[in-house]
């Protein structure tokens, strides 16, 4: 295998294994403080996407896309966390 196969499925497990530990942060501690950490999670993922070079990023979309994309999801799940009483 290539380095940059190895690099992308290290970065794919790692993405994955911060989104389920959000996961289970919601189960067993608060619901909202789970979706303040993926509204950041998100915006980190664009700025993430912002950064990366074109060789190195999965490109399927343009970037301006995807950052858009990441930025409205973001800001909506922190302002919903914010906001939103959760119990």
């Amino acid at each position: 295998m290539n380095e940059q196969h190895l690099t992308t499925a290290r970065v794919a497990g790692s993405v994955l294994g911060v989104a389920l530990c959000l996961v289970a942060l919601a189960a067993l501690a608060s619901a909202q403080v789970a979706i303040i950490a993926l509204g950041a999670f998100a915006i980190a993922g664009a700025g993430a996407r912002t950064f990366t070079p074109l060789r190195r990023a999965f490109v399927v979309r343009r970037r301006a896309v995807d950052v858009g994309v990441l930025l409205v999801l973001g800001g909506s799940l922190l302002y919903l966390g914010f906001t939103t009483p959760l119990g």
